[in-house]
């Protein structure tokens, strides 16, 4: 299969025929400071992502963009023509023994790149890392009030399984989640009650 970063001459074309001025990629550690300026913007909107404020250092998260496709977790950014980061997605593997099998994103697009077809594309490359690592699951949790993203996540087969009453404290206060996933294999019948 070739790789959107591996095709030759022009980009792609949006789904809507405009072409499309941005490339998906794993995230390298030439991408922190682009990477760190649209976090600090998508956190300042205050609505779209948990995060109320960045706790981490630079030098964490160049360590995660070094490490950007490993058997357990991805950072995969969208980056414009001059190599800014215009939107993120992380995918990383959950850790217990009996939910290894199941994989979480989280995902970020620049406010002037939503509805380009950006958060699509990154949604692409992460099934790409699920499918080639041999995640069964795919999960996440998105604010109810967040339709382009729940439009999104639908478009790709994910299914709300349930929501989260309250369980993000912000500062704007308690907001609900609503828990999609994704099967990548047949879904198995669940165990005994």
């Amino acid at each position: 299969m070739t790789r959107l970063e591996d095709r030759p001459g022009p980009p792609p074309p949006h789904p809507d025929g405009v072409i499309a001025e941005y490339r998906i990629r794993p995230a390298a550690t030439a991408d922190t400071r682009s990477f760190l300026e649209l976090f600090a913007l998508v956190v300042a909107e205050g609505r779209y992502i948990r995060t109320d404020a960045m706790r981490r250092s630079r030098r964490f998260y160049r360590q995660r963009l070094a490490a950007a496709w490993t058997r357990d977790e991805a950072t995969i950014v969208a980056v414009d023509r001059a190599g800014t980061v215009i939107g993120q997605l992380g995918i990383s593997r959950e850790e217990h023994p009996v939910t290894r099998h199941v994989a979480s994103i989280g995902m970020m697009v620049h406010p002037r790149w939503r509805g380009r077809g950006v958060g699509s594309a990154l949604m692409d490359k992460a099934l790409e890392w699920a499918r080639e690592m041999g995640v069964e699951k795919m999960a996440l949790s998105v604010y109810p009030d967040n339709e382009p993203a729940r439009a999104l996540y639908r478009k790709f087969g994910f299914v709300e399984e349930g929501r989260l009453s309250g369980h993000s404290k912000k500062a704007v206060g308690y907001r609900d989640e609503i828990v999609m996933g994704l099967w990548l294999v047949p879904k198995p019948e669940g165990g005994p009650p």
